[in-house]
């Protein structure tokens, strides 16, 4: 092999120095700077995410104000009472002042045991066809809504007399109530 001229030897020199800068580059530069953007990505990421979270804190009051309106609304469909016992009274008192005002001739009247979050009451009751009506008219447009489960009408009065309107009426109704605060 002859020895380098030193033009070649320079040419090599600048060669040798390229790979070096080009390793140097490759190897030590490229993973920092793509560091720093992968971290500049997620510093965005993280930017948008706390942004994300402030509306959420932000918005907490509305969302609270509309949890209130809503649970207001739902009380507003169901009964209110400390336990099922008192559901079931409440329910009974209800069913026997929708009797009393329609006329009717009230016999019993009981609350009666029944499943979590359900008030169940029955009334025994003597009334006229247009007292029934009229009860069941009122049963119907009270608030909270409540859902008659039997009605059983007697009409015993009109085999001795056919001009008896009386009747003897079973009346079970249940409720959906929800605890009182």
């Amino acid at each position: 092999m002859r020895p380098l001229s030193p033009r070649e030897r320079k040419l090599v020199a600048v060669l040798i120095l390229l790979l070096a800068v080009s390793l140097v580059l490759t190897l030590v530069i490229s993973p920092l700077v793509s560091g720093f953007t992968e971290r500049a990505a997620r510093r965005d990421a993280l930017v948008q995410s706390l942004h994300a979270g402030e509306q959420r804190i932000r918005s907490l009051a509305a969302l609270e104000a509309e949890a209130e309106r809503q649970t207001g609304e739902m009380r507003a469909l169901f009964m209110a009472a400390p336990d099922a016992e008192e559901a079931g009274e409440l329910l009974r008192e209800r069913i026997e002042t929708a009797a009393q005002d329609t006329g009717g001739d009230i016999k019993t009247s009981e609350a009666m045991p029944t499943e979590q979050g359900w008030a169940r009451a029955a009334i025994d009751v003597r009334l006229s066809h247009k007292q029934l009506a009229a009860l069941l008219a009122r049963l119907n447009a009270l608030k909270p809504a409540l859902a008659v489960d039997t009605l059983l009408v007697i009409a015993d009065d009109a085999l001795t007399n056919s001009r008896s309107d009386l009747l003897d009426v079973r009346l079970e109704a249940t409720a959906p109530f929800v605890p009182a605060r």
